[in-house]
């Protein structure tokens, strides 16, 4: 299973959207079908107008393709804000049932100073285990130590080990402006590797977003906030 959502905390829209991209990005390449549908009272209190003018509750769902191995896709409107714990192991139960054996989440790593916007994305991450973070070093993927990793994209790695699930988090550091294509086709080069799915990132490479640099609001709000 991937996790790709992103944040719903409105302020870090901009910088950390990467899981919601690298979703967005496969869903137009490949072919899903839908499995299940995530309801939350965990979910921001609103409700969400879409294009069409409809308004419809914040959801995620976990949606099937068909790569080297079947790979379940988990995405939506944005990861869940509050009883982030029961969250994570709904969803991992769910992962457990449908016989998922690793669990793949994507987003930026929260913990860092931003890089500048011209940098090149670098790739990093952890696992729950030792022969998790062999397989991640094995592709090309910088481990992180000594720091923490806060909201639903990490908490979930940390607690597959009770669903009998290896866990990776696969992140980059933020500072590419929105929409962050060379960041997206960083990690799908690497998901691909671990997962075998399978699509060209030519498309996001060729892109060339004018530089901006977004900062973190400042005041008496932290990362937990």
């Amino acid at each position: 299973m991937v996790v790709a959502v992103s944040t719903s905390i409105p302020q870090y829209k901009p910088l950390y959207s990467q899981g919601r991209e690298l979703a967005n990005f496969l869903f137009r390449k490949l072919k899903f079908e839908k499995l299940a549908t995530f309801n939350s009272s965990a979910s921001p209190p609103e409700v969400i107008i879409r294009e069409e003018g409809t308004a419809s509750l914040p959801s995620c769902h976990v949606d099937l393709t068909h790569a080297r191995r079947d790979v379940l896709l988990f995405s939506g409107d944005g990861s869940p804000m509050d009883d982030q714990y029961q969250y994570s192991r709904v969803l991992l139960e769910y992962a457990r049932e449908t016989h998922a054996k690793e669990i793949y989440s994507i987003g930026a790593r929260w913990a860092e100073n931003p890089t500048t916007p011209d940098s090149d994305p670098v790739i990093n991450g952890f696992s729950t285990d030792r022969v998790g973070t062999a397989k991640l070093e094995k592709f090309g993927v910088k481990l992180l130590t000594e720091e923490p990793a806060p909201f639903f994209a990490s908490m979930i790695v940390g607690l597959a080990p009770e669903f009998g699930i290896r866990g990776y988090k696969i992140s980059v550091d933020h500072g590419e402006p929105s929409p962050h294509p060379r960041s997206v086709a960083r990690m799908l080069q690497v998901l691909s590797s671990l997962t075998g799915i399978s699509v060209s990132v030519d498309e996001l490479l060729a892109r060339t977003p004018p530089p901006q640099v977004m900062q973190r609001q400042t005041g008496d709000t932290t990362i937990y906030q």
